[in-house]
């Protein structure tokens, strides 16, 4: 398979432009905008800010650097043999979002967020060691499942995201259909486990 595709035709830069909307960093940023607005306001920026700079702009800030120094093919690390260092600055990002909130008493669901994201990222590091799995779809899957546990059917469109992200993703020959799957598979099954046992608990 073609690691990277330059995009030339208009279903390739169509392609492209949902691959870069639906980012995880992206699809992080807007489970977190759409679940801050469902809870009271006060105190609700600070989380953000919290888990925006740890989670979000600590491992983009990283992947920038390498990517200056020719350590990265480019921002999505297409080659899976790159992903180790920019996974472990992710999990250490999200380590210290996961602290902060814990230590802070952040609402239950930033702090699901947050564990399910950690989670995830410690799966996907394992995972990556030996097999290159979609980011992007378990990243859009987990957080559609967040955004449904909390804002209910109304927010069912954004289910819509995970299959259009999955088809830019093969369309620009970065992932199999089968690596796609698995990490849609591996995004709901993180985020459902850590929401059901944050309400039982």
């Amino acid at each position: 398979m073609q690691e990277y595709v330059k995009p030339s035709t208009r279903s390739e830069w169509l392609a492209y432009w949902i691959s870069n909307v639906g980012s995880p960093p992206m699809m992080a940023l807007a489970g977190l905008i759409v679940t801050a607005t469902l809870l009271p306001p006060e105190g609700v920026w600070r989380w953000i800010a919290i888990y925006t700079v740890c989670a979000i702009g600590i491992p983009m800030g990283y992947l920038g650097y390498l990517l200056r120094h020719g350590r990265i093919s480019d921002m999505d690390v297409t080659r899976r043999e790159q992903r180790a260092r920019p996974l472990i600055v992710t999990l250490s990002g999200l380590v210290a979002a996961e602290l902060l909130f814990i230590m802070g008493g952040a609402p239950l669901p930033f702090r699901i967020l947050a564990s399910a994201s950690l989670a995830q990222a410690v799966l996907v590091f394992l995972i990556t060691l030996q097999w290159k799995i979609s980011m992007h779809t378990s990243t859009a899957a987990g957080m559609t499942v967040l955004i449904l546990s909390v804002a209910g059917l109304a927010a069912a469109p954004v289910a819509f995201s995970v299959p259009l992200i999955a088809w830019s993703r093969i369309k620009l020959r970065r992932h199999t259909l089968m690596q796609t799957l698995a990490g849609m598979c591996l995004g709901i099954g993180v985020f459902l486990t850590a929401i059901l046992l944050a309400t039982k608990s």
